[in-house]
């Protein structure tokens, strides 16, 4: 199972500064480096499809926000939510 410590060491090495990255190219990112394994790709839970590692993206993410590391806005048409 990956580890916070290396999402956020993935997203601090392969993702743009001082630019907006949409969530799903930050899931394409960890997902090209993360070396996921079986345990990450299975669903969060029973009733989710969402696997493991993109919960633990966005609780980074989230975690990250709190400190004032990420920024955080919704788009204008409001399909995509973006970090930057």
């Amino acid at each position: 199972m990956i580890a916070a410590y290396t999402i956020w060491s993935i997203l601090r090495r392969h993702v743009p500064r001082r630019q907006w990255v949409s969530s799903e190219d930050i899931f394409t990112i960890v997902e090209s480096h993360g070396n996921l394994d079986g345990e990450d790709r299975q669903p969060q839970s029973p009733e989710s499809k969402t696997p493991k590692w993109k919960i633990s993206v966005r609780n980074v993410l989230v975690n990250r926000m709190k400190k004032g590391k990420v920024r955080w806005r919704k788009r204008l048409d409001d399909r995509d939510d973006s970090v930057g």
